[in-house]
């Protein structure tokens, strides 16, 4: 009997399996046959999850910033399936991030990830088709590859720029599409769905997390450090597809076996390619350098860190044209993605056991201390850097990277002066050993200057964290054993001072008291000059609250409750006498006004810029500012703003002589201007504008050879191209726009440099002088330019006042010095 209802639960089952429906089926059109939304896919993985509940299991790891969900999916053999968090385990014991001795007698854990471009639907599509396959009980191939693989899929990791991009077309698309290019559903508007809700691509931002997508993240990539990642995009609609190996340069941390397990993928995925008669290329365009990316991150974490490209994007729609009058569909699109996905699954299963092995290897190599080229990294204490120094720890606590304290002298390369220094340790300096699980991302994110082995890259070329951080370091050859938890007191503010508070303004974390402050209707003073009371000093830019003119009966809780929370340390005045400097009664202690905020977002900037703005504003300051579109510019009552903030991108209306009229008017009668990048060359074409580009140097004019060779023609554009190098600024300390400022490294990513101003046309508050460049890429003939010039500065137009950032201080929201410098933009420099 019992046997009987065995074969009639098995019969059952296999019914249910056979019934099982293809994406197809469960969609109802054929995959690409239209842009299938995000709740649609999610709700098709769900299906096959119940269908499969012994071979797919389904993880929430968060939520995007506009409440979507973000799921991975686990697909396996019932019995890996079975033991699935032993597996997870037992991995990290191999790469050492969890105490105990793996076994490499697990799986090896393939992850791939889609979407991560929203308006790069292909390969949302695919995996559809690849989950199915996976478990799809007529294919014994899958079945044999799970014996031995872990599939993590993530089918979508920008789902709210997916959910742009497929509202916007499924409402731009009749009964059939049009190919034509110029058709308007090719025609996607800004800012795209290629970004997230901030308007970052987050496929820049592993390693910074300055998203909330990227922090969620991170957190379950590290929680299960797979072995193989692929991360599944699109390029233009004239490049048929791209796969590894990848382009130079490599970093040199990218071990042999990584190299080469990469080759060995390609070269599999290009046999099954030649048989459909599939177009591709290799080896170029795509390196892996730059430590942010879907690839690159991974690589640094031990797995092999893939791209895979295939025609398309957001001018791709259903099927487009491409310029040899091919019809390039989005069917075509997901089936290419799908083969790619499986090919992977399939050459790893192959190989499963020399890639468990060889992952163990790279996490014994990290312990060992042979993946680093120094051995110790400390980034010493400051109080008057504190909030910069909390700033990178938590950037360390969120890559898993262990640091310490401890004691003693050690000798090490110094970041700023660049030249062997003995240093003592105390207490607080950060002690951060190469001899770790994540060796290979520290040399990376610290490596003083990074080895190019080609300087055609794809990205940034500079990005060392005490730069990035204005945090003096050290870089040493010498390994540190005796070390200790670290720690750093906690801030316990007092709530009952007599005549008010002083605040040091030392840091972003200031700026952001100050910010809430203002926005709770707290009046705030700063002083122009330093000061002392009793035995601390405070320097210039210092805020003070006082109890005289704040009437909120709430005063001292909110006061209590805000600077805990940020973990500013405020001090108790007994007096308005001070006991150094002006007291606190002087005309040079001014009240910072709440300013009011505008900023345009919209077609001719950068959407990727004004994200940044406008996360820096919404989620790190969190201080309003409000969003126009520039086509509404004589809608602004320009009475009411306070201060214009331009980041890069092209402004029209300064081409219309109404409005720029307009606009120059408002800034003469007191109004603030704040332009980053390619918004101040157009300033500075202003009438008004005394800023002038620098001239190049033709005191040793070189005449140009005419011999040059075409195929030559990408390195020569290389002498006069930076695509991100650092350079130390020297600075006007007693500039209210560098309050608080110890240090300043700007990252240059173009050509541009000013003239100092001259006969009291402006200030010049920050500038490059002679062998400035810290590290990075500079072409020859850039680098010999790229000096003796201005970055930032001010002009005095009427009553107002024009603040020039030629060079981003907001990179990618992860270049932390810069952000105390955009808040004294803001809230105190006026001249």
């Amino acid at each position: 009997m019992k046997r009987l209802l065995s074969m009639i639960g098995c019969f059952i089952s296999f019914c249910a399996f056979a019934q099982v429906k293809s994406p197809s089926e469960f969609l109802g059109y054929q995959v690409g046959a239209k842009v299938t939304p995000y709740w649609k896919v999610l709700d098709y993985y769900q299906y096959l999850a119940q269908q499969f509940p012994n071979q797919i299991k389904m993880e929430a790891y968060g939520q995007s910033v506009e409440g979507r969900p973000l799921q991975v999916f686990y697909i396996s053999s019932e019995s890996n399936i079975n033991r699935i968090e032993s597996i997870r385990t037992n991995n990290l014991q191999l790469a050492h991030a969890m105490e105990g001795q793996g076994s490499t007698d697990i799986p090896a854990i393939v992850w791939i990830s889609n979407n991560v471009h929203g308006n790069e639907t292909s390969s949302i599509e695919a995996s559809m088709l690849t989950l199915f396959e996976l478990v799809n009980p007529k294919n014994n191939r899958s079945k044999t590859w799970l014996n031995n693989t872990l599939v993590i899929m993530d089918p979508c990791l920008n789902p709210d720029g997916t959910e742009r991009y497929n509202n916007w077309y499924n409402g731009m698309i009749g009964v059939q599409y049009n190919p034509d290019l110029y058709a308007r559903e090719h025609r996607e508007p800004w800012p795209g769905g290629r970004v997230n809700h901030y308007y970052f691509d987050l496929n820049r931002d592993w390693a910074w997390q300055t998203q909330q997508e990227s922090e969620q993240r991170a957190k379950i990539y590290n929680k299960w450090l797979p072995h193989i990642h692929a991360d599944f995009h699109e390029q233009g609609i004239n490049s048929p597809y791209y796969f590894p190996p990848a382009a130079e340069p490599f970093h040199e941390v990218i071990t042999p076996w990584q190299r080469e397990f990469q080759t060995t993928i390609g070269k599999h995925n290009a046999a099954y390619f030649d048989t459909k008669g599939w177009l591709y290329f290799t080896k170029e365009r795509f390196d892996l350098f730059y430590p942010s990316y879907g690839d690159t991150y991974p690589l640094y974490s031990g797995a092999i860190g893939m791209t895979f490209e295939k025609a398309g994007n957001g001018s791709a729609g259903l099927g487009v044209y491409t310029d040899e009058k091919d019809t390039l569909t989005l069917v075509d699109r997901a089936i290419q993605h799908h083969a790619s996905g499986l090919n992977i699954i399939e050459v790893v299963s192959q190989h499963a056991s020399k890639v468990v092995t060889e992952f163990k290897k790279f996490g014994d190599d990290a312990i060992a201390g042979k993946l680093s080229s120094y051995q110790t990294y400390i980034v010493k204490y400051d109080e008057n850097r504190s909030s910069n120094t909390h700033a990178l720890l938590d950037l360390l606590d969120k890559n898993n990277i262990k640091y310490y304290s401890s004691t003693g002298t050690i000798k090490g390369l110094d970041y700023f002066s660049k030249k062997e220094q003995s240093q003592q340790l105390s207490a607080k300096d950060i002690v951060i050993p190469a001899n770790q699980s994540k060796a290979a991302l520290i040399r990376v994110l610290f490596e003083p200057e990074a080895k190019l082995t080609d300087s055609v890259t794809y990205d940034i070329t500079a990005w060392a964290l005490p730069y990035v951080y204005g945090l003096p370091a050290v870089a040493s050859h010498t390994k540190i054993s005796n070390l200790n938890t670290y720690n750093l007191d906690k801030v316990s503010n007092p709530s009952n001072a007599a005549f008010g508070y002083a605040v040091k303004w030392n840091g972003f974390s200031t700026a952001q008291l100050a910010a809430a402050l203002l926005k709770h209707k707290v009046t705030v003073k700063s002083s122009d000059y330093a000061f002392k009371l009793g035995t601390d000093n405070f320097p210039r830019g210092s805020l003070l609250i006082m109890k005289n003119g704040n009437r909120n009966k709430d005063l001292e809780r909110l006061i209590k409750e805000e600077s805990d929370k940020l973990q500013v340390r405020i001090y108790p005045i007994a007096s308005g006498i001070v006991d150094g400097g002006r007291d606190l009664g002087s005309s040079d202690v001014k009240t910072i006004k709440a300013p009011k905020v505008l900023m345009m977002a919209g077609e001719g900037l950068r959407a990727t810029n004004v994200g940044e703005v406008w996360h820096y504003f919404d989620q790190q300051l969190k201080y309003p500012i409000g969003l126009i579109n520039p086509n509404d510019f004589s809608r602004v009552k320009w009475n009411e703003i306070d201060v214009f903030i331009m980041p890069s991108g092209f402004y029209t209306f300064l081409r219309d002589s109404n409005q720029n009229k307009a606009f120059g008017d408002w800034i003469k009668a007191g109004g603030k201007v704040i332009a980053l990048e390619s918004a101040v060359s157009q300033l500075a074409s202003q009438e008004w504008s005394k800023l002038k580009a620098s001239k190049a140097d033709t005191s040793k004019k070189n005449k140009p050879n005419p011999l040059k060779k075409y195929a030559d023609r990408e390195r020569g554009a290389l002498e006069n191209y930076t695509s991100g190098a650092i350079y130390k600024v020297s600075f006007d300390e007693t500039h209210p726009l560098m309050y608080g400022t110890k240090e300043y490294f700007t990252l240059k990513t173009d050509a541009n440099l000013y003239q100092y101003f001259e006969n009291n046309a402006g200030w010049n508050v920050g500038y490059i002088t002679e062998d400035s460049k810290m590290s990075g890429f500079v072409g020859h003939n850039l680098n010999k330019k790229l000096k003796n010039g201005l970055v930032f500065g001010t002009q005095r137009v009427g009553a107002g006042t024009v603040i020039y950032l030629t060079d981003n201080v907001l990179f990618r929201n992860f270049w932390e010095n810069g952000k105390l410098i955009m808040a004294n933009a803001l809230f105190l420099s006026n001249d």
